[in-house]
């Protein structure tokens, strides 16, 4: 099974609060699954991939 991050993973992560993950969510195209308005979460694999699409975006 493929390894889950919620939002808490992802503040740990990144040193970020819930008010950036929802930017990033938002404005920066962070697509993570809804459970529920309580729960959600991305995989790895999907966080990865997100992450080099910032990376290309800022390198153009």
């Amino acid at each position: 099974m493929e390894r889950r991050l919620s939002k808490k993973d992802l503040m740990k992560l990144y040193g970020v609060d819930r008010v950036t993950i929802e930017d990033w969510r938002t404005n920066r195209g962070l697509n993570m699954i809804e459970v529920s308005s309580h729960s959600k979460y991305i995989t790895e694999e999907e966080l990865l991939k997100w992450e080099s699409s910032l990376k290309e975006c800022s390198s153009v």
